[in-house]
Formats: C-alpha cells, structure tokens, sequence
C-alpha cells in the first residue's frame, strides 16, 4: 500500500479552489481517504506491473484528477489529465500546482475519442466511468483510440450493458435495455423519475483490445477475488461513505463469477471494470 502525504495547508488550499468548492457533488469528500481509494484500486495493480517513475499516465475523464494525483504522489513520471468539464479541469490544475505536481501534468480538455496524442504515446491508460457518457456512435472509436494511444495497460470501469442492473442512471432493473426515449416512461412506473440516461459498453466490445493486450484481472480491477474482498472496508469518493463489506450475495457471485470465467469474469458482472495488459509484458 502506498503512503501518501498532503499538509493541512494543502488541504486547506485544496477546498478553497473556487471550481471546486462550488461543485456541490464532490466539494465535501474527504481527500485523503479519495487518494487511498485511487490507490487500492488503481495505483497498487498499475505498480505490480509497471515502473511508475518511467511511465506516463493518461486519466480520461479526470474529473478533478484525484488519481491522477496518486499516481504522481505515488511516484509516477508524468500525467496526461484528460477532462472535458471545463471548471473541473481549471480545478485539476490549481490543485496540481497545490500538490507541487504541475510541471509533471498536461492538461487537455479532447472528448475520449479526439485525443490526438501520437501511436503509443501513453504507458498506462485510465478510463474510469466515462465509455458510458461519450455517446452511442463513439463507444467503438473511444475503445479503438484507446487501443492506438497505450502501450502497456489500460484499465477500465463502465456499467456493463448484458446486466440486468447497473449502478448508473435510474438503476432500475432492465430500463438500460430499452430505448432510451422509452426508459422514463418505463423508470416512473417503479416511481423513479431519472431523466439522464446513457448508452453503455457491451463486453465483447473491449475484444479489439486483445490485438495487443490481455485481461488479468478476475475481480474488476483486482488480480483475485481475495484481493476484491481483502481491500474491503474502504472509503468510496462517489457518495462520500464507507463501504464496510460486500453482501453475501454479492460475495457469493463475485466468488462463482472469478471461479469460472477467470480474467474475463468482467463479461459478467455489473460493470465492465478490468485491467488489460500488454502481451508483450506477460
């Protein structure tokens, strides 16, 4: 587990950013334990299997570029800082220069399928939640561009489009599977009234990755289900709580899902998170 350390001052600083304090989603999560998260997930799988000091990360979909400040505070070379939001990309960047990091950061504000960065320019690529908002007609040429621009790993999280149910959107079960001018009509009959909806992944999609890369991971981003379950408690920066355990339905179809399918167990599960691998590296 890596240590990270930020000073009270920096912390201070942080909250004050002006595009941060006045995002009322994300403006009172407890920044330390956001690292440790990005951490637990993310950085410890990415430093099993690369050099963080001679790798360059590319985090599309920054949002206000929490784990790409791991990485760097983790000991990384350089972060591409990809994020389309422009108050949050003006905050990623006041941040970085908070955290002493910025002559490490390049800022863009592409769409994931526009990055325009050259062949294999990128070590590591991060995509967390965000195959879901790029839109129908770009979910092929977001994953293909991905494919072009990495040269070592690419990890990925995104609602799985075959689950029944996926923690996005409505969240009512089944709605994802309807056309989406049909899903609020659809959603309101279980009295929910989610008027965002999205067009998400479907596992053999990520297949073009396989020219180039392999799935290793058989419990979203973990090497094992016993990795999944041992990171537990944990603090989620999506919703600001604690997560103290998984359900015993939960740990029961996480257990049979990695049992039987192994490294493509993701095909199954809610959300499509993996970790790919260069084949080159295996």
């Amino acid at each position: 587990m890596t240590t990270i350390i930020i000073t009270e001052s920096q912390l201070k600083e942080i909250y004050a950013v002006e595009e941060f304090a006045k995002n009322g989603d994300y403006n009172k999560l407890d920044i330390i334990k956001t690292i440790d998260y990005m951490n637990k997930l993310y950085i410890d799988s990415i430093s099993k299997h690369n050099c963080l000091s001679e790798s360059v990360l590319c985090d599309c979909g920054a949002g206000f570029g929490w784990l790409s400040f791991a990485f760097l505070l983790a000991g990384g070379k350089k972060v591409v800082i990809v994020e389309p939001h422009k108050n949050k990309l003006i905050a990623a960047k006041k941040i970085a220069k908070i955290l002493k990091v910025d002559s490490q950061c390049e800022f863009r504000s592409d769409y994931l399928q526009a990055i325009d960065l050259p062949d294999n320019a990128i070590d590591i690529f991060v995509s967390v939640e965000t195959l879901e908002h790029v839109g129908e007609k770009n979910i092929i040429p977001s994953i293909d561009n991905m494919l072009r621009l990495t040269k070592s790993m690419v990890i990925v999280t995104t609602p799985n489009q075959i689950s029944p149910w996926v923690s996005h959107d409505s969240k009512v079960i089944f709605s994802h599977w309807l056309p989406i001018t049909w899903r609020p009509f659809y959603c309101r009959l279980f009295g929910n009234h989610n008027k965002t909806f999205n067009h998400f992944v479907k596992p053999w999609q990520l297949f073009s990755w396989r020219k180039k890369f392999v799935p290793i991971s058989k419990a979203l981003t973990f090497e094992s289900y016993e990795a999944w379950l041992a990171h537990y408690p944990f603090y989620s920066p999506y919703g600001g709580h604690f997560k103290q355990a998984p359900s015993w339905p939960m740990k029961l179809y996480f257990r049979i899902i990695s049992t039987l399918f192994g490294r493509y167990s993701f095909c199954f599960c809610p959300n499509l998170a993996s970790v790919w691998i260069a084949k080159a590296k295996k």
